[in-house]
């Protein structure tokens, strides 16, 4: 009997090393497959959005205006009341829009690569205006350029120091000012790589600029018969009669060598002077123009 009871207890024990022993967790098993998406996050907060009124500000601006003002806004021929700013009247240069972006809106990319600062004349800038107005929408154009706050340029009178500073135009042009210069930039301004090529070597200040295929896919004849009609009561049949640029050159050198600043010049104007400029002209008629301008002989430079 007592070996029976012992046979039992041994059995109980060994039963229960058996289940302690298998209760050990075995081996993970593979990951399951994965659950269904969790339900989308709210939406990000919005840029900045074209309302009605900016939409009426820009369809009442005038780009041809803009376009000027993107020139020289100061120029007294435009109307604006002259500034008080001491900056701005001693320092004009610094707060043309053409001296920091070039007159083609590339900045230092473009045909200004080599134009250097000095005391009298800021850095041009890196950012290709063209394409930001491209791709942007009228707001964010028109907060680029106004941005009240935050840009005082000058504040110190150190030219030098602060000549990258971007003007704080919402203290110096109206908000339709602005808008004027909006419409420029995006209906108004030419695209320069439609009227001929330019080949950049080198970067700013110390770049160098080759233009070449001026006038592109212009016509030489429709040229000449525009700058007759429209150019020549001023500039002379060959375009000799005024010296241009201080001296020295005519419309001939503009057109070959100067392809960047001419064509501003064709649809806006060169303020101050009787040359009002031509809204109407299309970049073919640019073209054109160029084309025509590259014969020596019919202008002589």
């Amino acid at each position: 009997m007592k070996k029976l009871k012992l046979l039992s207890m041994i059995a109980v024990a060994g039963g229960l090393f058996f289940m302690t022993s298998c209760a050990k967790d075995g081996a993970d098993g593979l990951a399951g497959a994965n659950g269904a998406d969790g339900p989308t996050g709210p939406a990000g907060a919005n840029g900045s959005i074209v309302t009605s009124a900016d939409q009426a500000a820009y369809d009442a601006a005038n780009g041809i205006t803009g376009g000027k003002y993107y020139d020289n806004f100061a120029s007294s021929s435009l109307g604006l009341p002259a500034s008080s700013d001491p900056n701005i009247t001693g320092n004009l240069d610094f707060f043309r829009c053409k001296q920091c972006h070039g007159w083609d809106l590339i900045g230092n990319k473009g045909a200004y690569v080599n134009r250097a600062p000095s005391a009298t004349r800021p850095s041009v800038a890196p950012n290709n205006v063209r394409s930001f107005a491209l791709n942007h929408n009228i707001r964010e154009i028109f907060d680029a350029i106004k941005n009240t706050g935050g840009r005082n340029k000058m504040s110190n009178g150190n030219n030098k120091s602060l000549n990258d500073d971007h003007p704080d135009f919402g203290l110096i042009l109206t908000d339709a000012n602005i808008w004027d210069i909006v419409k420029f930039l995006k209906v108004e301004a030419y695209n320069t790589y439609n009227l001929y090529d330019i080949i950049v070597t080198g970067t700013y200040p110390t770049g160098s600029r080759v233009f070449t295929n001026v006038g592109k896919d212009g016509v030489a004849a429709t040229g000449n018969a525009y700058f007759a009609s429209n150019c020549a009561g001023c500039h002379g049949a060959t375009g000799t009669a005024i010296q241009l640029d201080g001296g020295g050159n005519y419309i001939g050198d503009f057109l070959r060598d100067k392809p960047f600043e001419t064509q501003h010049k064709i649809k806006f104007g060169q303020l101050g002077a009787a040359m009002g400029g031509f809204p109407t002209a299309t970049e073919m008629d640019a073209k054109n123009l160029f084309k025509a301008g590259q014969d020596t002989l019919a202008f002589p430079g």
